[in-house]
């Protein structure tokens, strides 16, 4: 009967034993899952930031383009209408 009692608590010991070591491993695994799946956002986020990054850098260098065409634009209007400019201040001094 002893013997019987001594090989129960046995093997309920070793069922514990077991049950702790799933659970132990099941815990692991879920939290490198979790890690793992950290990982994964945040590299996908730093690559979409990447791509904007990049997407703005092109339309500001379009932009620039385009100011830098106008002002160059206005510029040279500038220059065409000075001495005509000049003329109607002096003329309106005179007068």
């Amino acid at each position: 009967m002893k013997e019987a009692e001594a090989s129960a608590e046995k093997t309920v010991q070793d069922a514990k034993e077991k049950a702790s070591r799933i659970l132990s491993d099941a815990r692991s695994a879920a939290t490198e899952a979790v890690n793992a799946g950290r990982r994964d956002t945040e590299a996908a986020a730093q690559s979409n930031l990447q791509a904007a990054r990049d997407s703005a850098s092109g339309e500001a260098a379009k932009v620039k383009k385009s100011g830098e065409s106008s002002l160059s634009d206005v510029h040279s209007n500038a220059e065409a209408n000075r001495d005509a400019a000049v003329s109607l201040v002096l003329d309106a001094i005179r007068s």
